[in-house]
């Protein structure tokens, strides 16, 4: 009788081990399933803040590229003036040059003329 006693007492604990056992691990398979969604969640947010900066990369990139463009059309105004300018102040030296050759005079409009060089 005294080891069926101690044979039910050996069960009893062997029991509460058990369901203390299953009552962890049933705790530790909700921590690791928290674990899990906090770590999914997290990751979704990084991967949306990844898209943004990837979006507004992208945007800076078009944005620097349509000035690049700009910049480059307003050089070709500029070279275009300046050549357009460089080709009338040539025939205008040219013509002035032969008005010289023919008369042997310089051209009234001349800036030389001008400052008392006549």
């Amino acid at each position: 009788m005294a080891d069926e006693l101690l044979g039910i007492e050996f069960e009893k604990r062997a029991a509460a081990w058990e369901d203390a056992e299953k009552l962890f691990t049933r705790e530790e398979i909700k921590i690791q399933a928290w674990e899990s969604r906090q770590k999914l969640k997290l990751e979704a947010e990084m991967r949306r803040i990844e898209a943004e900066v990837e979006r507004k990369r992208d945007y800076a990139q078009a944005k620097m590229l349509k000035q690049i463009a700009m910049a480059k059309q307003k050089s070709e105004a500029k070279r275009a003036a300046a050549e357009t300018r460089k080709s009338r102040q040539a025939a205008r030296e040219s013509a002035q040059a032969e008005y010289i050759r023919q008369t042997g005079r310089i051209p009234p409009s001349s800036i030389i003329s001008c400052c008392g060089w006549s």
